[in-house]
């Protein structure tokens, strides 16, 4: 196979595994705007009237950058330094949450059992925090009693709807820590694509960049936490210091 010119399709999948072992570290598959960029720092030779002769160049440099569609858990802990904690049966995972609970009877009952005893719940007025009641012993007037499995015995004579917040115990839920000291790591990165003849677009290509020696940035991170926002992302190609050969990628065509 010996092609010049071939239309790119698109990039379908990235991933990053560890270079010593080739485990899998994550994937990216929703990319928009693919940039492969390349450069280099240039000086320029001039004579002794300080006209150009030529320019030397090195210092070689790549990057590759993009936008996932969707928030990308993985590629989030990787730009942060840290990997997804997944939540076990011998590793639970702390949950925060928050629950408006409709009085019934003098009591609601929670989803969840609480990890530790509430202190504080709230009355409320059209959709606001009123009152704040605390946990007792036994219910009255301004204090609630906290029953087994989520129950909650509410204030005497307190009606409608109640705010409450407290922790829980999951074994169904990850978790992403950033920690100040820590960040991102070396990985393998592939980048693969579909290429398409430009003759016959009907003939298919598959397409990988490699780099071996990648480092996502950490520079900046701003992620719009809406629906619509992209999970942008950029990648140092550097080269293997121990490599005499000094290869920032490699890009392969196959059919």
């Amino acid at each position: 196979m010996n092609k010049n010119e071939l239309i790119i399709d698109r990039v379908r999948r990235v991933t990053a595994s560890d270079p010593a072992t080739g485990e899998l570290l994550y994937t990216i598959t929703s990319i928009e705007e693919p940039s492969l960029q390349c450069s280099a720092e240039g000086e320029e030779v001039v004579d002794a009237l300080g006209s150009p002769i030529t320019t030397l160049y090195r210092a070689k440099k790549a990057k590759f950058s993009g936008t996932n569609s969707l928030f990308n858990f993985g590629l989030y802990a990787a730009q942060l330094g840290t990997k997804k904690e997944i939540a076990t049966e011998s590793n639970k995972i702390t949950v925060p949450t928050c629950e408006i609970c409709t009085i019934v009877d003098g009591a609601i009952k929670l989803k969840h059992t609480p990890k530790n005893d509430i202190k504080y719940i709230y009355g409320l007025v059209d959709g606001e925090i009123a009152t704040k009641y605390e946990a007792s012993t036994e219910a009255d007037t301004t204090h609630f009693l906290i029953g087994e499995s989520g129950a909650i015995t509410t204030p005497t004579g307190v009606t409608g709807k109640v705010f409450v917040e407290y922790d829980y115990e999951s074994t169904n839920a990850m978790k992403i820590r950033n920690k100040a000291t820590e960040f991102p790591e070396a990985c393998t990165l592939k980048i693969y694509a579909y290429l398409r003849d430009k003759c016959n677009e009907n003939v298919v290509y598959s397409g990988v960049v490699i780099g071996s020696k990648a480092k996502i940035s950490a520079e900046q991170l701003d992620v719009a936490l809406t629906s619509t926002g992209k999970h942008g992302f950029e990648y140092n190609l550097n080269k293997d210091y121990c490599d005499d050969e000094g290869e920032l990628f490699s890009v392969i065509i196959a059919e």
